[in-house]
Parts: C-alpha cells; structure tokens; sequence
C-alpha cells in the first residue's frame, strides 16, 4: 500500500465532522473559519430545476452579509459564473485577453456524429473531447490515440452520458495544475495527478484499488471520492496491456484514467513552491479575462522546459479540499484567505479552535423541516486551553461519563468523555478560562458516589474541540478495525466469485437458448410437427383419466 504522509493544518485536524466531509468540505471549512472568527452563520436550502437539494449559506458582521455557494461568495458576479459555466464561451473570452488555450472546435447538439468525425479527422492525434457544460471531469476523454477510440468516445459522450454539445481540442502534454486566485494574488496551486495505483508485487490491480480506497476514506476531503472502475478505467487497462487481475511489480504506478479529477480518484499534491512568475500572470491573466471574477481556480496544462502554460478550464467555484488536504505536500488555508478576503476586519481576529456539530446543523434541512438554521451557538473568542485526563479505578458502569458532563456544562467547558477498553474513562475538556480547565483534574479525582478513583493523569490537549460536551460511545479497536478490513476485501472476493458464475450462467443460457431456437426453425422440426399433433391426441384420453 502507498505509504501517504499527511501534513495537514493543526486547526482541521479532527474537526470536519461527517456531514463537512467530501463534496460538502468548501462549504464547511469557509463557513467554520467565518464562525470560529465570530461571525454570524446560517445555512439554508435552494432546490434545483429537477428539485434535488443543495445547501448554501451566509456569513454576516454587525454592518453587512456575504452569501456564498461552496468556496464563491457574492463577490463574484452572475456574468462571470455564466461564462465559467460554458467552455467554449471561456474560451472565447479567454482568447480575447491573449491567454493560452488549446486549439480545437465546438460543435452543437445538431451535428450528428459523422459531421464531427469528418471534421476533426485533419487533426493530429492524440485528442481531447469533452462537453461544453460538464463539471468535475464528467465525460471528459484525453490523449485519444486513434480515428477508431474518437468516433466510440464521441458516441458514447454524446448518447450514453448525454452531453451532445461536445469541445474536441488538441492534446497537451505537460503536468495539470489546479491554480487558486483572489484578484491579483495566487494563493497556491496542486497538481493532481491522474487515478492511479501502485504495485507491491502481491496484490492485483483490482484489490490495490480496493486498498487506496481505504486510504483516501482517511482523507476528509476524499470521503466520498473513492475509485470507480468503469468502461474508462478498463479502456486505459486494455491499451497499457493490463487488466484488474494484474498485479503489478513492487513500485510501479499504474494509471486508471487520463484525467486528473480529484472526484474521479486523482490525487492532490501541494506544488505551489514551483509555480514561476510566469505561471502566476497566465491565472491571473485568466481572471482578468472575464468580468467580475473576483475569485476563481484555473485548470492549467504546465510546460515546465518551457516555463509556460494553456489554461483548460476556469472554475468560479473551485473545490479547496484538496488544497486543505493533499495528499502529498504542505496544505494551504485558503478558507482563512476567503474569509479575510470578504472581511478583512477580522484578520487579526483569534481563531477559536471549537468547531460546529454541522451534522445536527444539516439534518432539519435534509429533513426539509426548516428552510434555514442559524448557528446560534457563538465560539468564545479567545486562547483555548485544553485538557486530557485518564480516570482510573472503578470509573465505568457507575454514571461517571453522565456526572462528568453536567460537571463539565455547569464550568462552560467543552469535550468529551469516553469508556476505554481497559477499563479507564478519558475526559478532555478545554476553554477560555485556563483556571477551570486546571481544576477540572480534582473534579476527575471526586466523581459521582457510586466511583472509586485511583489515579488521574493529565496531559496538554491541543488539539480542536467540538463546542458543548458530548459522552462518545467505545470506539473500535485498532485489530477490530483490521477485522473489518479482512472481512471486507473477503466480501469483495466472493462478490467477483459470483459476478463470475453469473456470468457463466448467462453463457450457457443464450447457448440453450441458441440451440432451443436453432431446433424449433430446422426442417425437422416443421416435418414431424404433424406426427407430434397425432402423438398429443393420442395422450389427451389418458390424461383425463
């Protein structure tokens, strides 16, 4: 298995509950920065055309209100977003400001397929074909190599995932850089680098993926953006003379997709120490090309020999979760420059390091019981101090956790408490007043009647805490959570074992099938009908009797 080592802001480090995690991290990082600032928030719900719910929210001061939809706020206007949203009008745009962009063509849902394939096939392979209006990768195809792979891709592009304005473009090779700007200012930049796996010499390609998804489920802004094998990943398998059942030498990387989208697997790695000034002005050149972009992320093809770049796409909306948490490399904060961007008052501003139960936050509004939910629950300001304290002695099974909590509600500190495996309860507390968290210790010592304490032993937490107490229930151990892995990849295997049989029960089906209709339309069949009639006359007296 890759050997991942994260390096991630210590103020996030546990405290993107699950609700914030994955698609919804932007949302939840930008607006807890805002809170942890003291600013208001408030989360509400919009529907779209085919009424599926999403989730936006505002951030307020005492003089003014800022709404936003994931990383954009209303800084960037409703013009600008429109462009962003269509490719081939970015790329006008983009060509107007003398910004770099691959050559290539647009072509409308009116053109059939064959118009496209005779158009393009003076074009030099390899291709990129991709639709006007996606997002997040979807039906995008790079370095098509052949007329052959072109004219399958375009069909399926068009009919199969239903994107029949489609952009045929020139291929350039070079490193993809997502870049991240506020008006004249780049904030950083990650290359994502395509889906892939890395051989150990054991495992075939379909548990390694298996195995990376596991790891990226570690990862808070990977949750949900787990590798999927479908007809591209198998294509590019095929070319490279591979299957999901080869197993790789130790070492060797093996890509599953040409495109680099965090959501289709790729993988986040920080490489704003290498972007040149060159570089810089080509995104930030990108922004100025389209009004009222305040703040935006660029898709950029590098050429590093060369120090240059063609911009692919730009995103008014980009994702920052793989810039918070990379995967390899230093994470950057840009919820904290989104939030000194639109309120520049509260930069010098203490951050709490509480976070938000976004979970209870979000349910009323999945629920579709309310319309909005006001985070009512105000961090107090100031340097958090915090706590660890191991109770031991007869600490379990006698209302400790309960009597701890009213304790800890009554002195306004925050944490948790929770029963560990040998028999000891761990209480973390933390607040402002750094006197109440010292004396919490001689509270552990006390207990409810019915406990017996032995010892307390205490150690700095530093780490984030949720607001208000909470009594967490056991969690699984290091070898049960193996267990459940082993069980999993065994589950796994079984499932490819009946997938296989199923499969093999289908051959043999048609083939019966085949051979049934083969024998009803041969000319024996036709000959000896009128004997099989005389024979089912003969046989009906018998049956009645």
């Amino acid at each position: 298995m890759e050997d991942i080592k994260y390096r991630w802001l210590p103020h996030h480090e546990g405290a993107v509950p699950p609700a914030g995690q994955g698609k919804r991290i932007s949302t939840y990082t930008v607006a807890l920065e805002g809170w942890r600032r003291g600013l208001g928030l408030t989360f509400y719900s919009v529907f779209d055309d085919e009424n599926h719910l999403k989730v936006r929210y505002s951030i307020s001061s005492q003089d003014r209100t800022h709404y936003f939809t994931l990383s954009m706020g209303d800084k960037v206007s409703d013009e600008a977003f429109a462009v962003c949203e269509d490719k081939e009008l970015t790329k006008q745009h983009l060509l107007k400001g003398n910004v770099p962009v691959p050559q290539g063509k647009m072509f409308e849902e009116h053109i059939d397929d064959e118009e496209i394939i005779s158009s393009c096939a003076n074009m030099r392979f390899p291709l990129v074909v991709k639709p006007t209006n996606g997002n997040a990768g979807k039906g995008v195809f790079a370095n098509i190599q052949s007329l052959e792979d072109f004219r399958d891709i375009v069909s399926y592009i068009r009919h199969e995932l239903n994107y029949p304005e489609i952009i045929v473009e020139d291929y350039i090779p070079g490193e993809e850089f997502r870049i991240v700007v506020i008006e004249d200012r780049v904030l950083g930049a990650m290359n994502r680098r395509p889906t892939s796996v890395v051989g150990d010499g054991i495992h075939s390609i379909k548990q390694l993926i298996y195995r990376k998804n596991q790891i990226r489920k570690m990862n808070p802004h990977l949750t949900s953006r787990l590798i999927k094998v479908d007809r591209e990943v198998e294509d590019l398998l095929h070319r490279d003379g591979h299957t999901l059942k080869t197993v790789p030498e130790e070492g060797e990387r093996v890509f599953l997709r040409e495109k680099s989208n965090l959501s289709a697997g790729g993988d986040a790695i920080d490489v704003t120490d290498e972007l040149t000034p060159e570089l810089k002005n080509i995104a930030i050149n990108a922004g100025k090309a389209i009004p009222g972009l305040a703040h935006y992320g660029v898709d950029m093809i590098v050429d590093k020999e060369n120090n240059t770049g063609v911009i692919l796409e730009v995103n008014a909306r980009p994702g920052i979760g793989g810039h918070l948490f990379p995967m390899e490399g230093r994470s950057r904060d840009f919820a904290k420059d989104i939030i000194d961007y639109y309120f520049p008052e509260t930069i010098n501003s203490e951050r709490s390091s509480l976070y938000f139960d976004f979970d209870s936050i979000l349910d009323p509004i999945k629920k579709r019981t309310a319309e909005n939910v006001e985070v009512s629950a105000v961090p107090p300001l100031g340097k958090l101090y915090g706590k660890k304290y191991i109770v031991t002695g007869k600490v379990q099974v006698v209302g400790y956790r309960a009597w701890i909590k009213r304790q800890a509600l009554k002195r306004n500190l925050h944490g948790y408490t929770e029963n560990l495996d040998d028999g000891t309860v761990v209480v973390v507390v933390a607040g402002i007043n750094e006197q109440e968290v010292n004396k919490f210790k001689n509270i552990c010592f006390k207990g409810p009647e019915k406990a017996e304490v032995t010892d307390v032993t205490e150690f700095i937490w530093d780490k984030p805490v949720k607001i208000g107490f909470e009594i967490r229930k056991k969690e699984l151990s290091q070898q049960e959570v193996r267990q459940i892995e082993k069980d999993k990849e065994r589950i796994e295997r079984e499932k490819a074992k009946i997938e296989q049989e199923k499969e093999k029960i289908e051959k043999d089906r048609n083939r019966v099938s085949k051979k049934y209709s083969q024998v009803l339309n041969s000319r024996m069949w036709r000959y000896t009908a009128p004997v099989r009639r005389i024979l089912d006359m003969v046989k009906k007296p018998f049956k009645s009797a």
